[in-house]
């Protein structure tokens, strides 16, 4: 156990020492870039398999998890852009929507990257295929869940006795649960992302220790920020550009939390294979016969 708080202290450093925070500021902005196509996209999506009311209904369900003062950065413009833009799927628009916001996959890739020590090895339009995928499962992921969350309490409405009902529309309750079912989806899509985006190799066990401590440190920040914000004024440094620099200072953050829970997972997989190693070493040890003088 000593070790592994070791290696926690060590991802810090290795975070610190490969430029780690300066990429997590290219994953901010890159984010803050990929929101709006990756929103017309989704009202695309939504119409093509739902409604369009569902993906404002999705968006917003997306913002709810964020702090008050990011959300209210950026939902105006999102829902701005989602009312007044209109694209088909199945046009040259709608491949622009998706390639454009494949900017933030793409570059969180190259962080991963950095952070196991890894090359990519697959030819650029197969990473960019790749990226477009995280996107579209990202996208169906949100509506399928936004469905979910309206649809179903309705219907559970119909068959929960009156006091389950009163314990769940408690305010308290509602704090966590929205919380407990950010920090699911995020830990199934850092899953993802260390498996299948970064390059190289790794199994389920590899990624596990990254991706808990990733989404505890994400849920620690989404609820301390938003109770620094209630008392910090970002005006005095940032003027006009206040709410935007709240939301980029905030996903970069997030940004370093993903990137340090790489660096924690590289440090235990080194550590493993030097326990392998040292343990196959005095496996020989024991089986080289030993001659009495």
């Amino acid at each position: 156990m000593s070790e592994e708080k070791s290696e926690i202290l060590k991802a810090i450093y290795r975070l610190y020492e490969h430029s780690g925070f300066s990429l997590a500021g290219a994953v901010a902005f890159s984010f803050v870039i990929s929101l709006f196509p990756f929103c017309i996209f989704l009202a695309g999506l939504a119409g093509l398999i739902g409604t369009p009311e569902l993906a404002q209904q999705a968006v917003t369900q997306l913002f709810n998890v964020l702090p008050k003062d990011v959300a209210s950065a950026l939902a105006p413009q999102v829902v701005s852009i989602m009312s007044s833009t209109r694209i088909d799927l199945l046009t040259f628009g709608g491949g622009i929507a998706l390639f454009f916001a494949t900017s933030a996959i793409e570059t969180l890739r190259a962080a991963l990257n950095g952070a196991y020590r890894e090359f990519e090895t697959l030819m650029y339009p197969l990473v960019l295929l790749r990226s477009m995928m995280f996107v579209l499962v990202s996208a169906v992921s949100s509506l399928v869940l936004t469905w979910a969350v309206i649809v179903g309490p309705g219907i559970a409405a119909k068959f929960e006795p009156s006091w389950l009902k009163s314990i769940l529309d408690s305010t308290w309750l509602t704090f966590w649960f929205r919380y407990l079912i950010a920090g699911l989806v995020i830990a199934v899509q850092l899953v993802a992302f260390h498996l299948w985006l970064a390059a190289g190799r790794r199994s389920l066990s590899d990624v596990l220790p990254g991706v808990a401590l990733s989404t505890f440190l994400w849920i620690a920040l989404a609820i301390l920020y938003s109770y620094y914000l209630e008392f910090s004024d970002y005006s005095r440094f940032y003027a006009g550009l206040s709410q935007m620099m709240v939301a980029l200072i905030f996903f970069q953050v997030t940004a370093v939390i993903i990137i340090l829970g790489a660096e924690l997972n590289r440090g235990l997989i080194e550590l493993k294979k030097l326990r392998n190693g040292s343990e196959r070493q005095d496996i020989k040890d024991a089986m080289v016969p030993r001659h009495s003088v």
